[in-house]
């Protein structure tokens, strides 16, 4: 893992651990619609795949209407309350600050969107050492697709052979694999991981313990 030059994260589940966060404001919107709260076990089943699908899966019996209103509650109270209870994973401070010491360049690659990631990452005092956030509402497809891939690759000026994507679910696998670079699963976060398994990612790491970093 230390022979690439741009190194893509995931957000969600893969340096921030931020379920509890989804799953307040989760909450908070179904409270504004007079729906009872849903066990955080519940909802995090179906993070990381954009605000949107997080709603319709959670409610596939709702009228569209109820989870347009839903959606709408819940981006509300996430954009402003985006850290109450979230915290990076453990090691991801030091990987980060250790692969831009040693000349990387690093990208995060999120379904949320863009500008909410930005203050995250500002929040946690790491977003000086990345040099690229693509959100879901950066370029016009989100991950699996591989565009916000391609996309970064571009303005980074780097090649896919020097590429790796690190996250938690089969979306950022597949993402990278539809782009054609470098794929590592992590498992301390909480994506499907018998599904992201089943494509076949280049590297598997139990947390951000295994992952090596130079010296």
């Amino acid at each position: 893992m230390n022979n690439f030059q741009l190194y893509i994260f995931d957000l969600d589940g893969t340096i921030l651990d931020s379920k509890e966060d989804i799953a307040i404001s989760v909450n908070y919107a179904l409270e504004r619609v007079g729906i009872s709260p849903r066990p955080s076990e519940e909802i995090v089943k179906f993070v990381g795949y954009g605000a949107r699908k997080l709603i319709d899966d959670l409610f596939p019996e709702l009228p569209q209407d109820i989870k347009e209103e839903i959606l709408g509650h819940f981006r509300e109270f996430y954009s402003s309350n985006p850290v109450i209870k979230s915290t990076l994973y453990p090691r991801t401070e030091e990987i980060i600050q250790s692969l831009k010491k040693n000349g990387r360049n690093i990208a995060v690659i999120t379904n949320k969107y863009e500008s909410i990631s930005i203050d995250i990452l500002k929040y946690f005092g790491i977003y000086e050492f990345i040099d690229m956030v693509v959100g879901a509402d950066t370029t016009p497809e989100k991950k699996p697709n591989p565009l916000p891939v391609y996309y970064t690759l571009d303005k980074l000026n780097q090649r896919k052979e020097d590429t790796v994507i690190i996250g938690d679910s089969e979306a950022d696998i597949q993402a990278g694999k539809n782009a054609g670079i470098s794929t590592c699963l992590v498992l301390h976060g909480y994506g499907k991981k018998e599904i992201a398994l089943s494509v076949k990612p280049d590297f598997v790491i139990r947390d951000f313990y295994d992952f090596e970093v130079e010296r």
